[in-house]
C-alpha cells in the first residue's frame, strides 16, 4: 500500500473536472469501486459525467456529487440556487446499526497548519453548529475534525423499498416515515427531523435497517470548491492557508473510522508547484511527439 498522505500523482490536465480530482481515500481500505466499472477510483466522475458505485464493509451504494465551477458541471441543478456543491449517497447497510453510530463530515489526518483569529474560529463553528447542531468540534489536535451524525446532517432523506427508490440525479424530497416511531405518519420536515436528531437519546432510539434503500441528500453554499475558500458571508478564507495541503471529504464512518464511504476532493492548489510544472512540461513535450513533427513536415 502506498502513502495515504500521498496527493494525486495525476497530471492536473488528466483530471476530469479540472481544477478538482475526486478520489476515494487511500485512508479508507475497506471502501472498493466494483472492478467491473469503468470509474477509476483514483479519478472518480462528478457532474455531467454521472453516478458511481462503491462498497464497504457496512454499505454498499451509488454516489453523485455535483460542483459549481469545475468541467462539465451542468447548470440545470444550481441554476436559481445558493449552492455551491451537492453530494447524494444512496444504498443499503449490510448490517443493522444505531443512528446514533454512524457520522458524516470531516475527519482530517494532519493537524490545521495555521489557525484562524479566535473571533473567526467562533464563527465557523457557530455557521456549522447552524447547519449541525450536536457536532463534535476539535481543530487544534493531530487530527482535527468537524462530525455530526448523518441522519441528522443530510438536507434531504428518503428511505424506500429497494425498487421504489427515487433517482439519485433528480431532487430529492424527504421521506422518512419508515424510520417508524414518530416518523411513521409521514409528516415529519427535514427541519424537524434535524431538531429531533440533534439530541443523541433520541437517534439512540432509530436504526438503519438492512433491506431499505436508504438516500441521503447533502448541499451547501459555503464551500467554494473550486475556489478552495470558505465563505462566511463577511469574509472568504482560502483553505489553502489553514488545512495541511489536506483535501475535503465525502464520508459516513463510525467514530473507530470505519468508514461507510469516504471520497476526497483534491483542488489543484494543494499540489506542489513544482510537480504540476513538471508535469505541465512534460504534458507539453508529449504534445510535441512524434505523431506531431510528422504533422509538421507536411506543411
Amino acid at each position: 500500500m502506498g502513502d495515504p498522505f500521498a496527493p494525486p500523482t495525476a497530471c492536473p490536465r488528466s483530471w476530469k473536472h479540472r481544477p478538482c480530482l475526486l478520489r476515494v481515500s487511500p485512508f479508507a481500505s475497506q471502501v472498493t469501486i466494483p472492478p467491473s466499472v469503468e470509474a477509476c477510483p483514483d479519478n472518480l466522475p462528478m457532474n455531467e459525467a454521472g453516478t458511481f458505485p462503491f462498497e464497504s464493509d457496512l454499505f454498499q451504494g451509488v454516489a453523485y456529487i455535483r460542483v459549481t465551477g469545475t468541467t462539465d458541471v451542468g447548470q440545470n441543478y444550481f441554476n436559481g440556487k445558493r449552492r455551491r456543491m451537492q453530494a447524494v449517497v444512496q444504498g443499503q447497510f449490510k448490517k443493522e446499526l444505531s443512528c446514533a453510530d454512524i457520522y458524516t463530515g470531516q475527519s482530517l489526518n494532519k493537524p490545521i497548519k495555521r489557525m484562524p483569529p479566535n473571533a473567526i474560529v467562533k464563527g465557523v463553528i457557530a455557521v456549522v453548529r447552524a447547519l449541525s447542531p450536536g457536532v463534535l468540534f476539535d481543530l487544534t489536535s493531530d487530527n482535527p475534525h468537524a462530525l455530526s451524525l448523518l441522519v441528522a446532517t443530510a438536507q434531504a432523506l428518503d428511505i424506500s423499498e429497494k425498487g421504489s427508490e427515487p433517482d439519485i440525479t433528480s431532487e430529492i424530497m424527504e421521506n422518512t416515515s419508515l424510520l417508524g416511531g414518530v416518523f411513521t405518519d409521514g409528516n415529519m420536515t427535514f427541519t424537524q427531523r434535524k431538531k429531533l436528531f440533534s439530541t443523541m437519546t433520541n437517534a439512540q432510539e432509530f436504526t438503519y435497517k438492512p433491506g431499505l434503500v436508504y438516500t441521503f441528500d447533502f448541499y451547501q453554499d459555503r464551500m467554494d470548491v473550486a475556489s478552495w475558500s470558505l465563505d462566511l458571508g463577511i469574509k472568504k478564507f482560502k483553505l489553502m492557508n489553514h488545512l495541511n495541503r489536506q483535501p475535503i471529504q465525502v464520508m459516513a464512518m463510525t467514530l473507530d473510522r470505519n468508514w461507510l464511504y469516504n471520497f476526497e476532493i483534491w483542488h489543484e492548489s494543494l499540489l506542489e508547484d513544482d510537480f504540476v510544472k513538471h508535469c505541465e512540461v512534460t504534458s507539453d513535450e508529449d504534445s510535441e511527439g512524434p505523431a506531431s513533427a510528422a504533422l509538421s513536415d507536411g506543411d
